[in-house]
């Protein structure tokens, strides 16, 4: 059994960060929307040297800090830093020196790929196609960005230690895209991080990607659409059935309190409406000034 003060350094909330940038809902939607197509677009691209139940998957987005960031110290891992042109944007792919080994691997066909655990660095050839491997990720993830409408990624360069890159402040919030690969029980991971302002520029091309408003209004137009039985009141009153049998052709029933007939559904009134019985047949005219009942 837990103490109450467990419990409470538990539940508790983390505090609001002063600059921590503000993505709303329908932003987020579309942002994670282009990175899953972003990780289907990579498994495509590398599908002819990866074993068929292998993939990139999207794990998710978060914010946080550069201090954050964690740095794989395997000497196989990763950097390439970037920027979207035209835009302050700037960013880094980081992949893990599990997945890059695992990638240069299959891609020089070597079979145990998916059981090479050691720390033995890149040689000038594997570092070679690993750094184009990730020339390649990047060219998708680019054309995913302009697509989107963000920009075009460009001034690539590689980098030995992110620390030393100069290319965020501590404080400085980013984006955080993870990405992962599922490989004999094994997830082998990489992370694209873009700065905080990447959000700005989601707002001057998504201003109102799934507004709830447009969702509301979309729900109301399909409901408009919907099929309903609807009938035609003439009147109600009491009467006595022995009454009703002696009614002759050429009689008139006055509706009672002067009102016209209606169109009704479920007992509901919708529309009034008025109605013309002839020896043609019956007609019925919906007025002008009608309202909804």
């Amino acid at each position: 059994m837990s103490s109450p003060a467990a419990t409470n350094q538990e539940t508790a909330l983390p505090k609001y960060e002063l600059g921590r940038p503000i993505i709303r809902r329908e932003q987020r939607i579309v942002f994670e929307r282009i990175h899953h197509a972003v990780a289907q677009a990579w498994s495509a691209s590398m599908a002819e040297y990866l074993p068929d139940n292998v993939a990139m998957e999207f794990a998710g987005l978060d914010i946080a800090p550069f201090s954050s960031v964690s740095f794989d110290a395997n000497p196989c891992a990763q950097v390439t830093l970037f920027s979207i042109a035209s835009t302050p944007i700037s960013g880094f792919l980081m992949m893990s020196g599990a997945l890059a080994k695992f990638l240069v691997r299959n891609r020089l066909g070597l079979k145990s790929a998916s059981d090479d655990k050691t720390a033995a660095p890149f040689t000038r050839i594997e570092t070679a196609i690993a750094r184009e491997t990730i020339r390649a990720m990047l060219a998708r993830l680019g054309d995913a960005y302009t697509n989107a409408g963000l920009g075009c990624i460009g001034n690539m360069r590689d980098c030995d230690d992110l620390a030393d890159s100069f290319l965020f402040a501590p404080e400085e919030s980013l984006a955080l895209l993870k990405f992962r690969m599922s490989v004999m029980s094994e997830e082998l991971s990489l992370a694209v991080a873009l700065s905080g302002n990447v959000f700005n520029a989601m707002c001057e091309h998504h201003p109102a990607a799934v507004a709830e408003s447009s969702s509301r209004e979309a729900i109301i137009n399909v409901v408009r659409r919907l099929p309903l039985d609807v009938d035609v009141v003439l009147g109600r009153w009491q009467v006595s059935i022995g009454e009703l049998l002696q009614l002759r052709v050429g009689e008139k029933i006055v509706l009672p309190d002067g009102e016209d007939a209606w169109l009704a559904a479920r007992g509901i009134r919708i529309r009034r409406a008025s109605v013309e019985v002839s020896a043609a047949g019956a007609s019925v005219e919906i007025r002008r000034s009608a309202r909804p009942r």
